[in-house]
């Protein structure tokens, strides 16, 4: 007579004890956020003095400009820079449709990417310049996600179970952030931020984690649109009573 454990239920215990050690670990907003800033090497007293001499000109109504940034960062685990698509720049657009019928705005269009020659603040500058813009927003992302068992992974273990228990977790964050900057002068008119999150649940072979960015995508954009175009409006409150 044979004694032990039969293979299946070894499988089941290990199963039960790597989902329970495996949970959501959290995502780091830290790091998403660091993200979106260069930083220089040297910042002289000359650079400060010379931002702090830097002057508002915004003219009411004004012509703006808005610019997805695409360059990559380095490479981190689960961490991605944004694909952004001509959908994005579209939605941003209609969200500010208020705002240019209230007579804020004058106009709004897409600085393609393929006009801006460099990466730098100064080489947007220019290529909003060439289009006669008076304020440019560049806009930035950074998504997030991870993947984790719940309890009901032991599932898997039965092998048939891998394609119907909801045994693992999509966690995702989708961050973005909005930075209004004057084309003649540099002066930086305010930063807007927003972000989304989403959970998806189901079986490991076929829970997507694109979809799941793509949810939290969609919670920031939505956001982003509303809190921008409050942003604008509050911006022309403050010239107006300065």
């Amino acid at each position: 007579m044979r004694t032990g454990t039969h293979p299946l239920v070894l499988a089941l215990i290990f199963t039960m004890l790597y989902a329970g050690c495996t949970g959501a670990r959290g995502l780091n907003r830290h790091i998403l956020q660091e993200s979106f800033h260069d930083h220089p090497n040297v910042t002289t007293d000359r650079d400060i003095a010379a931002t702090m001499a830097t002057q508002a000109t915004l003219p009411t109504p004004y012509r703006l400009a808005i610019y997805f940034k695409h360059e990559d960062f380095p490479s981190r685990p689960a961490l991605q820079r944004v694909d952004w698509i001509s959908s994005d720049g579209a939605r941003v657009q209609r969200a500010l449709e208020p705002v240019q019928e209230e007579g804020i705005l004058q106009r709004t269009f897409l600085l393609a990417n393929s006009t801006v020659q460099g990466n730098t603040l100064r080489d947007i500058r220019l290529a909003a310049a060439r289009y006669n813009a008076d304020a440019i927003l560049i806009i930035d992302g950074a998504s997030a996600f991870e993947r984790y068992n719940n309890g009901h992974a032991w599932w898997y273990a039965t092998g048939i179970g891998t394609y119907f228990a909801h045994g693992t977790e999509c966690h995702a964050l989708f961050m973005m952030e909005g930075t209004l900057w004057d084309v003649r002068t540099g002066y930086l008119y305010g930063t807007q931020t927003a972000e989304g999150e989403t959970t998806l649940i189901g079986p490991a072979p076929s829970l997507d984690d694109k979809a799941a960015i793509a949810e939290a995508k969609d919670v920031a954009m939505a956001r982003f649109g509303r809190e921008l175009a409050d942003t604008l409006r509050l911006l022309r409150e403050k010239q107006q009573a300065g």
